[in-house]
């Protein structure tokens, strides 16, 4: 009975701190890769995006759209491992879900899924552009309730996965 009254009452205190949050908001920022294994760094380089929230009132859940662009390192094992540049536009709406620290900060973690197009070496819709589905699990804090810092790794095809951290103003 004990854990119930607390959940309840958790719960009520953190419905108060989401009906504080504006249900509508819009971020740009910046984004930047992280590879793994050996030469997945190389042609990495810093990117944009931009976000839209919709925060459901007196839950934690919101909904967001966010269009990026990305410059990272593709190694390609069958060219002998050596390592292209990688570009892509991508659109992903995810869900996520807010928990409150304090009337200052929140952290999050949602999932999403999209579409991406992918090219190497030649901008992102000339000749070899693709369009994959992206699958994308992220996490991230918001502190002084303008300053977002995340990571999100789009899942894709084999070559195309990355890994990426980004920092953003929330207006």
């Amino acid at each position: 009975m004990r854990k119930i009254i607390l959940s309840v009452l958790v719960f009520g205190i953190c419905s108060l701190a989401f009906a504080q949050k504006k249900k509508v908001q819009f971020e740009a920022g910046i984004n930047y890769p992280l590879g793994f294994g050996e030469d997945a760094n190389k042609e990495n380089h810093v990117g944009l995006y931009f976000n839209g929230t919709y925060n459901f009132s007196e839950s934690p859940l919101s909904v967001k759209l966010k269009l990026s662009y990305e410059s990272y390192t593709v190694v390609m094992n069958q060219y002998a491992n050596s390592p292209f540049n990688g570009r892509s536009l991508s659109l992903i709406p995810s869900l996520n879900y807010n928990i409150p620290m304090s009337e200052e900060s929140s952290f999050y973690a949602g999932l999403g899924a999209g579409i991406s197009a992918d090219n190497m070496d030649a901008g992102v819709f000339n000749n070899g552009g693709e369009m994959r589905f992206v699958v994308s699990p992220q996490i991230g804090a918001e502190f002084f309730r303008h300053i977002n810092v995340s990571a999100q790794y789009n899942i894709t095809q084999k070559d195309f996965c990355r890994l990426m951290f980004g920092l953003g103003y929330v207006f």
